[in-house]
């Protein structure tokens, strides 16, 4: 499906540089962190670098930019004290695992400002 929506997207626009941001992982490993076991916390960061890595490949099929977010958000995953992410949000679920307003300025604008 993503190569499919990238196809349109560079038949409407064929000269624009396209940006794709990534995922960060989501937890900070090595920590105490309530709820999820570090298992199913580390299984849940390896699903966002297999995410990633799949989604680098067709972005890159298809002549756009990947943006890698993992590097800017290293050291503020959910369980590190300093979270752009939010955790796991029972009375706005849609909030969850999406990030702060700290995530967004401090996380995924750089990374989208060097890329474009």
């Amino acid at each position: 499906k993503l190569s499919n929506l990238y196809s349109a997207i560079r038949a409407k626009a064929p000269n624009a540089r396209v940006v794709v941001l990534g995922y960060p992982r989501f937890y900070q490993l090595g920590q105490l962190c309530l709820g999820l076991s570090e298992t199913k916390r580390a299984a849940i960061n390896g699903a966002a670098d297999h995410l990633n890595a799949a989604i680098a490949r067709v972005v890159a099929n298809h002549g756009f930019v990947f943006g890698d977010v993992r590097p800017a958000f290293s050291g503020h995953e959910i369980c590190s004290g300093n979270s752009w992410l939010h955790s796991v949000d029972w009375l706005n679920i849609g909030n969850s695992y999406h990030p702060t307003a700290a995530g967004q300025s401090g996380g995924y604008l750089p990374v989208l400002t060097n890329a474009a």
